[in-house]
């Protein structure tokens, strides 16, 4: 699990710009699928099983939080957009990536006024993206556009994956590389051991600016059921209270989360959420539940598809969410790849019925 999520955090792949993300996947799971899959919008659709009538839909996004350039000056520096939300207040002086046509990643800095040259009224200012650029040492537009980077060139944070002796890890895009790693696991557990249903893996893309990935594979599946994995954000280790999530207390059993300005979101079905409870209840998994009415998951579109597709959600915690650092626990990730395959293989010998006829 370690290495395989070095691997995926270390792609880079901010949203609209997966390829490599994806193809990275499909290179770890292609000798343990039936089929697989990219569709016309990018998304990656691993089918493991054989073809039955009941089909349950995994979901993991592949895109991170990221940059996109906007603008080259003449002196060759680089203004750029954000894709997905971010605190722009963590971004003066940090190291990123730009991703240069040929594939290559090319190191820059985020660039503001040095703090000497800023005035009393500058340095408490609210700070905008638009006033940052990325410095990659250039002295010109032409310089730039030579070494492969453009208008609409991704950008990456340049965080290396770590792990600490105590089995945290942190690094960038664990949202939501972790849950591709536990969907790729998940496949190769699972490939050669079901009978009475089929299982989709769905690699998606775009999650972080509206989910767009998820309702266009939903549809195309039209699975009975769905489970989104994702990540949590959890408060700061001196905040924390015995109430609240936090790494190590094991994976998150989500039963609601809204975006109040978006309005996505979605309500675990109940029958999934019973039964997400009962396995790790009968497994002894260590298991966490929450709401949260911050943010949506893939959940949000798929279940709004193809005449509604009941699902739940099995979420990772981590701190210092959308930001290019970010801490997990391999403890909460093991217990939730755990928690996953355990539910799969009860729904195989026990599918679990959705609506009714009065």
């Amino acid at each position: 699990m370690e290495e395989l999520l070095k691997r995926l955090t270390e792609t880079p792949g901010p949203s609209g710009q997966e390829q490599q993300v994806r193809d990275a996947i499909a290179k770890e799971i292609l000798p343990f699928c039936q089929e697989l899959r990219e569709d016309p919008l990018g998304n990656l659709l691993a089918r493991i099983g054989t073809k039955q009538e009941y089909r349950v839909g995994l979901l993991a996004h592949m895109d991170e939080v990221g940059l996109i350039v906007s603008q080259i000056s003449d002196r060759g520096l680089i203004s750029f957009e954000v894709a997905g939300t971010l605190d722009v207040r963590m971004l003066p002086g940090l190291e990123v990536d730009l991703m240069a046509s040929d594939g290559k990643l090319l190191r820059g800095v985020i660039g503001n006024q040095s703090r000497h040259l800023q005035t009393a009224e500058e340095l408490g200012a609210q700070i905008s993206h638009r006033q940052l650029f990325i410095d990659m040492g250039a002295r010109s537009r032409d310089e730039v556009l030579a070494r492969g980077v453009s208008i609409g060139s991704g950008v990456v944070f340049a965080t290396k994956f770590h792990p600490f002796p105590n089995r945290t890890v942190l690094g960038k895009a664990l949202d939501d590389r972790i849950s591709c790693a536990v969907l790729v696991k998940t496949i190769q557990a699972l490939h050669s051991t079901l009978k009475h249903i089929t299982v989709y893996g769905m690699f998606t893309i775009q999650e972080e600016i509206g989910a767009k990935g998820a309702r266009v594979v939903a549809f195309d599946v039209q699975p009975q059921m769905t489970i989104t994995l994702d990540t949590v954000p959890t408060k700061n280790p001196d905040q924390v209270s015995s109430q609240d999530l936090e790494l190590g207390r094991g994976p998150v059993i989500r039963l609601f989360d809204w975006h109040p300005s978006t309005k996505l979101g979605m309500f675990t079905h109940r029958a999934i959420k019973d039964r997400l409870l009962q396995v790790a209840k009968e497994e002894g998994i260590a298991h966490q539940i929450d709401v949260l009415t911050s943010t949506y998951l893939d959940s949000s579109q798929a279940h709004l598809t193809a005449g509604g597709i009941p699902g739940g959600s099995i979420c990772f915690p981590r701190r210092y969410a959308h930001g290019p650092v970010e801490l997990s626990h391999l403890n909460d990730i093991e217990a939730g790849l755990k928690l996953l395959i355990a539910f799969i293989k009860s729904v195989d010998e026990d599918p679990i019925k959705f609506g009714k006829i009065y």
